[in-house]
């Protein structure tokens, strides 16, 4: 029978960088409205970053995922969905880079292993237990290479134009890694968060039939309260 199989790591902290507004975190209404004077999707103006979980922490073996016998990974894919509308964002969103934390990572050969990260919107009802991902619009994707690591973040540039009004949605693909032995563990935290994330594999009961919310599948698989630990970050254009 398959199951859904936990695994254990060694994590540390992970921490926005200083530049960027945080926005999203459970007390905040919005962003502050600074730096948006800045010309749209213009990476070196002042930044926001889109949150939705109260702490960046990477807690130790709070993670989970879908894997074999020998704790190689299956596939996985990880989401999250960030309503413009949800941060005080009027106006099209241009997003420069996609972050997240690992738990775990563990190639079987080679020091890094394959995966993707999917950027595109969302026409579906927000905060829900389930995502229907036949309302997925596509704007972009990034093929990655993921270090070997521990408690560690990994920062991913990905240009994409969100539409004012809509949803942006971000999709961490973890391929079939269990004939290369690969492990990989997404990094979470029991801190809060205002929205849930999203996971989903097609080897794993439970979770196979459509991305299931991160606490759902937690409670399946006898973990505790799972944030996951994934940020989305770009620029705002100009209000008229």
């Amino acid at each position: 029978m398959r199951r859904l199989l936990l695994c254990l790591a060694i994590a540390g902290c992970a921490r926005a960088g200083k530049e960027n507004t945080i926005v999203g975190g459970l007390d905040d209404a919005g962003p502050r409205g600074d730096g948006l004077d800045a010309p749209p999707g213009d990476a070196s103006a002042p930044q926001i970053t889109l949150s939705q979980t109260a702490s960046e922490e990477i807690v130790p073996g709070a993670s989970f995922d879908c894997h074999d016998s020998s704790n190689s990974t299956s596939t996985n894919s990880y989401y999250r969905v960030f309503t413009l509308s949800d941060y005080g964002i009027a106006s099209p969103l241009h997003v420069l880079q996609v972050d997240f934390g690992i738990d775990t990572a563990h190639a079987g050969t080679g020091g890094k292993q394959p995966a993707m990260v999917n950027v595109g919107t969302y026409g579906g009802t927000t905060g829900g237990n389930t995502l229907n991902l036949s309302l997925v619009q596509p704007v972009n994707s990034a093929s990655i290479q993921i270090p070997d690591g521990n408690g560690t973040r990994m920062t991913v540039p990905i240009p994409a134009d969100i539409a004012a009004g809509t949803s942006v949605i971000v999709e961490l693909a973890i391929p079939d890694g269990r004939t290369a032995k690969n492990v990989f563990h997404i990094a979470v935290n029991a801190q809060g968060e205002r929205r849930p994330g999203y996971t989903f594999s097609p080897q794993c009961d439970g979770v196979n039939g459509s991305p299931l919310t991160m606490q759902s599948a937690a409670a399946a698989a006898g973990k505790g309260e799972s944030d996951m630990v994934l940020t989305v970050t770009g620029t705002t254009d100009v209000p008229d």
